[in-house]
């Protein structure tokens, strides 16, 4: 199963050469151009921790790390993705 996950639309000004020449690597890798630039954004800005898959099981150790967080707010853990995840376990 696929997971979709949401997206910003957003709008970029780019040199027309550039976006001339992404257009073609990326019609050479095989990719919409979106995709294409999506990947170099990603790669540029990188993680500051592993993306979670669904599938990751998580021990209950870790898991209760979270019943020792009362300072966040629940803005505050829905911003942060790693956090709640584990707490919504």
């Amino acid at each position: 199963m696929r997971i979709i996950e949401a997206k910003v639309q957003t709008g970029i000004r780019l040199n027309p050469e550039l976006y001339n020449r992404l257009k073609i690597r990326a019609k050479k890798e095989n990719k919409s151009f979106n995709r294409f630039v999506e990947g170099i954004l990603e790669s540029a800005a990188g993680l500051d921790y592993p993306k979670l898959e669904p599938s990751v099981t998580i021990s209950e150790e870790t898991l209760a790390l979270g019943e020792t967080l009362p300072h966040y707010t629940p803005d505050e853990i829905a911003a942060d993705e790693r956090l709640a995840y584990l707490l919504s376990k």
